[in-house]
């Protein structure tokens, strides 16, 4: 999976909670603000019921985000409305309201800059944001309020809001990064560096389960006469061995899902692979192997095709069953489950 589809999840996983927080409180605090402003004659307008489904419509917008950029955009878009019913609003109050426009954005910019995850992502809210709310207008604050105080109060609150988001999104990058390191070892074999049993066996439960519409084969390889490697030529040279083969099956063709399962014990797994490509292939490897110029390895496979739905210990146990009868059959062969 490409690492910015594990981020935009990682990223989606560390929002969720925040907001299923924010969601209700973006709800409840303009109608609030409505229902309680003395400025407002008649809270019930018709136009400020559409503003609150239109406000409503955002929420749900943002609940159902499948992805993390919907999640962003969707996010924005909430914002964006949020500006545009506190500005009715506001407009609504008269002369009065406009103390209020530089609050607002002020708060939107400081409220929302831990809630994206990239500093583009919080610029463009900010900027539509403070557009919504201040358009129409010659100033950003009324006249009573000294200009030098406002810019040192709109400068700072935007340094404060920019640097804590590039900050946070920095911690969200580093975090997701030590979760991918942290990941890649649980799940790759320390010696041969392709995937160990674990992941293996996750690719396997994974792809039996989506097997319906193109076939599935499962490979199970075992180093014949390896004990014998070890005892003759040590056990660095029985490691140089499974180094060897672990390469040659990840190199033999990108489609194929390869692991150790253990000790001499290899396997792979070939999606979307019909059984006359995958024998070619396996045949390829045996080549291979055979010609490699300081030490030649023989290897004996059991391989099965997985039924939609079986579970991954049966087919386990029958490819197994085939690989024993490799062995018995004089070994350095592949054997097909029936």
């Amino acid at each position: 999976m490409d690492d910015e589809i594990r981020y935009e999840r990682h990223v989606k996983r560390v929002f969720r909670i925040p907001l299923l927080v924010l969601q209700p409180l973006l709800l409840v605090i303009w109608p609030l603000s409505l229902v309680s402003n003395p400025l407002i004659a008649d809270p019930y307008q018709l136009r400020y019921l559409g503003i609150l489904a239109l406000l409503l419509c955002s929420v749900l917008l943002l609940a159902r985000a499948r992805s993390a950029r919907l999640m962003s955009l969707a996010f924005t878009g909430n914002i964006w409305v949020i500006a545009f019913a506190f500005r009715v609003q506001i407009n609504d109050c008269g002369p009065l309201g406009h103390y209020w426009n530089l609050p607002i954005a002020l708060l939107i910019t400081l409220g929302t800059c831990g809630m994206t995850y990239r500093i583009s992502a919080y610029l463009i809210t900010l900027a539509g944001s403070w557009l919504i709310l201040f358009i129409g207008l010659d100033r950003l604050a009324p006249a009573t309020m000294p200009g030098q105080l406002v810019a040192i109060l709109v400068g700072v609150t935007l340094a404060i809001g920019i640097a804590y988001n590039y900050v946070n999104s920095h911690w969200m990058r580093r975090t997701f990064s030590l979760k991918e390191r942290y990941r890649l070892m649980a799940e790759t074999d320390a010696l041969t560096g392709i995937a160990n049993r674990r992941k293996l066996l996750a690719q396997l439960e994974e792809a039996v389960r989506i097997s319906r519409d193109s076939p599935c084969h499962f490979a199970m390889l075992d180093i014949d006469n390896f004990k014998a490697i070890n005892d003759l030529w040590g056990h660095q040279t029985g490691d140089e061995v499974l180094v060897a083969l672990a390469d040659e099956i990840s190199h033999l063709d990108p489609v194929l899902s390869v692991g150790r399962l253990g000790g001499e014990e290899f396997g792979i797994l070939a999606q979307g692979v019909d059984q006359a490509r995958l024998d070619g292939l396996l045949g390829e490897l045996r080549t291979r192997l055979a010609r490699r110029p300081r030490q030649a390895i023989t290897f004996s496979a059991g391989v099965t095709q997985a039924h939609p739905g079986e579970p991954i210990t049966e087919l386990m146990r029958r490819s197994d069953e085939a690989l024993y009868q490799a062995k018995r059959q004089g070994k350095d062969r592949v054997v097909w489950s029936s």
